[in-house]
Formats: structure tokens, C-alpha cells, sequence
């Protein structure tokens, strides 16, 4: 298989008009991927959101609840810097499950990119930096928890 791409449509969610954050640049990228010819439709894999029970090996239950269900007090969510939205609760969701399913493809095949993720400014008990769940280290987590990861040594 060619280099593997992830991507999802729910990765760009509408924001104000005036709001800073790109969020389109998600949407942008694979276009340009496949407009440029660096990528055609056959490369890109389509993830799905995990169960929660993962994103809380990272995160506190009472932090990914109150997040997903739109009550995180004024001060937190502006920490984040992202105004609550049901899509973009989803979004971020499908993001992290982006992340996970990136992960496992380069254990497959050797590499694999994301079109999306990144968000290690989130902690286990708040977002922050227009970060909202830290999808690197769920990622991280569920390879360990499935068994998925390998130890081996560079030094031999």
C-alpha cells in the first residue's frame, strides 16, 4: 500500500467568522493533497471516535463528561479558546480517533499522517491552546493497552 492518509470532513467544524483559529486548514490540507497529486483517494483511511474509556486513560471522567456534554465552567473553556459546539465536541472526538488509527497504520506499514491531531497542549484535567483531549497521548496509551506497542532497544 502507498503511504497511508488520515482524514475525516469532520475535522473542519464551522466557527464565528471572526474567530482566530484556522480550522479549515484540516479541510485545506487534503485538498491540496489531492489536487497536487500527492495523495489520491485511494491512500486516505476514514477514522471513527473511540470509546470513551480511552480518552479517559488520559483524561479524568469528570473532565471528558463535562467537555462532551457542554458544562465546562467559563474559565476552562476559555482555556481552550474554542467556543463549545456539539460538532466541535464530535470533531474532536473523530480527531482523536484520527490519531489512533494513524498510529496503528505506521505500525503496519511504516509511516502514516494524520491531516489532523497534535493537540498536546491539553492535560488530564482541562484543555488549553485550542487543545481540548491530547490525542498523542491517548494514541500512545491505546497502543500500549492493546499490545500493540513493541519494546526494543537501540543499543544493542
Amino acid at each position: 500500500m502507498a503511504l497511508p492518509f488520515v482524514y475525516h470532513p469532520h475535522y473542519s467544524v464551522p466557527l464565528p467568522v471572526e474567530h482566530r483559529f484556522p480550522m479549515q486548514k484540516f479541510r485545506l490540507l487534503y485538498e491540496t493533497l489531492m489536487a497536487d497529486g500527492v495523495a489520491d483517494a485511494s491512500q486516505f483511511c476514514s477514522p471513527k471516535t473511540p470509546p470513551t474509556e480511552w480518552i479517559e486513560w488520559v483524561h479524568t471522567p469528570e473532565y471528558v463528561q463535562s467537555y462532551c456534554q457542554g458544562t465546562l465552567d467559563s474559565k476552562a473553556q476559555r482555556r481552550i479558546g474554542l467556543p463549545w459546539s456539539p460538532a466541535l465536541v464530535n470533531r474532536t472526538c473523530v480527531a482523536v480517533g484520527g490519531t489512533i488509527l494513524t498510529a496503528q497504520l505506521a505500525l503496519q506499514h511504516g509511516l502514516s499522517c494524520n491531516t489532523a491531531g497534535g493537540t498536546h497542549h491539553a492535560f488530564p484535567s482541562y484543555g488549553s491552546g485550542f487543545c481540548i483531549f491530547n490525542d498523542l497521548a491517548i494514541a500512545a496509551r491505546t497502543i500500549q493497552k492493546l499490545g500493540l506497542a513493541q519494546k526494543f532497544s537501540l543499543l544493542t
